[in-house]
């Protein structure tokens, strides 16, 4: 059983390698769409919060989009270089360890930017629309009459 998993493991780095740009494109549009899937179940999530919103629907939606795009798209481009340095130039370093510390880096990454400026302010104007939609939908609660 073991050499079946150890030969079916080879076969698969063995295609990687011989294959690295169509490892580095199944991951990229992966990711891509998992956070346009993301973005846009959010914006939808939040209906409600759209007309507290400068912008209207249109401007929650690039805010959250240019929120997400400002942490992520950074990330995404070392990703790449990530995985095209492993897969095409430096197969040997395919480890666990290093995907590990590929992985500290990537948040610290994320992190670092998501304290930028214009991504809180970004931030602020969803929270805020936000809070104003559960302040308004609550005091609609309160009004109502008694069943």
């Amino acid at each position: 059983m073991q050499d079946a998993h150890t030969t079916a493991q080879a076969a698969s780095l063995a295609w990687q390698h011989a294959h690295p740009l169509t490892m580095v494109a199944f991951s990229t549009i992966s990711a891509l769409v998992v956070v346009s899937l993301i973005v846009f179940l959010r914006w939808l999530g939040s209906s409600a919060a759209w007309r507290y919103h400068p912008g209207g629907a249109s401007g929650f939606l690039k805010d959250e989009a240019a929120r997400w795009a400002a942490i992520l798209a950074p990330w995404l481009v070392l990703s790449i270089a990530f995985r095209f340095y492993i897969y095409d130039l430096h197969p040997e370093l395919n480890t666990p360890a290093v995907w590990i510390g590929f992985i500290a880096i990537a948040i610290a990454f994320r992190v670092t930017l998501r304290s930028l400026p214009p991504i809180k302010a970004m931030g602020r104007h969803i929270d805020a629309a936000r809070a104003q939609a559960k302040a308004a939908k609550a005091s609609r609660r309160a009004l109502a009459p008694a069943e």
